[in-house]
């Protein structure tokens, strides 16, 4: 662990939005931790981009999914 989970939740702060390249391998593994220490996580689907090597994409939003991560798009951010 990098301490920003504790630096984040030192400052309240309890939701995060992960984007990036590499859905189904950095953001996916980040999204993911984030989730299991405790944070609201959402990967912002349209703000992200698979490598998706052999079913890897499909593979890795199962996982998020089923660690509570939740798939948003930037349109529902930006209405909110």
């Amino acid at each position: 662990m990098t301490g920003l989970a504790a630096y984040l939740k030192e400052r309240g702060i309890d939701t995060v939005y992960v984007t990036g390249i590499a859905t189904d391998f950095c953001v996916a593994w980040t999204a993911i931790d984030a989730s299991q220490l405790g944070f609201k996580t959402y990967v912002i689907a349209d703000a992200t981009k698979g490598i998706d090597l052999n079913g890897s994409l499909q593979h890795a939003w199962q996982e998020m999914l089923a660690s509570g991560v939740k798939r948003v798009v930037s349109k529902e951010i930006l209405q909110a």
